[in-house]
């Protein structure tokens, strides 16, 4: 699949290669009282970029978190792409943090991928790029963990479900809404299945809806519910669960999880992303859908099928 082949082009010396060198030291106190006032080790990565890297260490366990900053929804296109691949990527060539968490600045997780690039010149290139940067996350020897809250909608959700853990606050409002844009998710339709049912799975991808977390009707996609404006302590109480074990440990039990994931994404995401970029992008209604969304009006859907070809009925 595309997704995976462009992932030859970020192999572990490249994706050194061109990581940005910049970096500023911060040492600061643990607000959390469990954990007994350990100095939290700070490295922050060019803090200028709409993605960048906070390395932690409590009680021994190295922690590392990717924030998306990329004001106001933290909305990723092409270029960020790239930045979140390479962040991953430094954490995984580094190879120390056994637990990363991924985080959006401003009390935002990510509203998806840029609807502004959905089109028939562009999306060649994003959807691949995106789906390499969830293929990365199954690189990292590390229990990964979406902390979520304002919006996680699209992409935003995508990334979350490539994350072992997913945490959000009470107030956090999650979805896939891209059948609304003439489109649908294929890295959502695959993950939904992992982890839900096949009826959720249905029910999300092509409803569009979006759920408040304290309403989400689907089981098996959040972990774990917090209290309005206490997501850092529900965050705090999961690591505590993981600081007394062998980080060695942890770093093998994440890759058997990650491996097979990787091994039950791979073949269907590759043939969803080739139906997607030879048939949806240019369809006229995936167009419409865009457009009206970039022009703030309802979409004017046309009238027939418009499918690739009669054999896309036939099974």
């Amino acid at each position: 699949m595309t997704a995976y082949r462009l992932s030859e082009n970020y192999n572990r010396g490249s994706s050194k290669a061109k990581m940005p060198k910049k970096e500023c030291q911060r040492t600061e106190k643990a607000e959390n009282p469990n954990s007994g006032d350990t100095e939290v080790q700070g490295t922050l990565r060019e803090l200028n970029m709409p993605v960048h890297v906070r390395n932690e260490e409590r009680a021994g366990l190295s922690i590392a978190r990717i924030i998306l900053d990329s004001a106001p929804l933290n909305i990723i296109d092409i270029d960020q792409c790239d930045e979140l691949i390479e962040s991953i990527y430094s954490i995984r060539d580094d190879d120390v943090a056994r637990i990363v968490i991924v985080q959006g600045e401003g009390a935002e997780f990510c509203s998806g991928t840029d609807i502004a690039q959905h089109t028939p010149e562009l999306m060649p290139e994003l959807l691949p790029r995106f789906h390499a940067c969830l293929s990365a996350m199954l690189s990292l020897d590390a229990i990964t963990i979406a902390a979520v809250e304002g919006h996680c909608l699209g992409g935003g959700l995508e990334l979350a479900l490539a994350c072992d853990r997913i945490l959000v606050d009470e107030e956090a409002k999650l979805g896939l809404p891209e059948i609304k844009l003439g489109c649908f998710p294929p890295a959502g339709w695959v993950q939904m299945l992992s982890r839900s049912s096949s009826g959720s799975a249905v029910r999300m991808v092509s409803s569009g809806d979006i759920y408040k977390a304290s309403e989400f009707p689907h089981q098996g996609v959040i972990d774990q519910i917090a209290p309005s404006g206490d997501l850092e302590k529900t965050i705090d109480q999961e690591i505590k669960a993981y600081l007394k074990l062998s980080p060695a440990m942890l770093a093998f039990t994440a890759r058997q999880f990650h491996r097979r994931a990787h091994d039950q994404w791979a073949r269907l995401l590759k043939d969803l992303e080739k139906d997607y970029l030879e048939g949806i992008v240019s369809h006229p209604d995936s167009r419409e859908g865009v457009e009206a969304f970039l022009e703030k009006r309802e979409p004017r859907w046309a009238d027939r099928l418009g499918l690739i070809g009669p054999e896309d009925l036939a099974f």
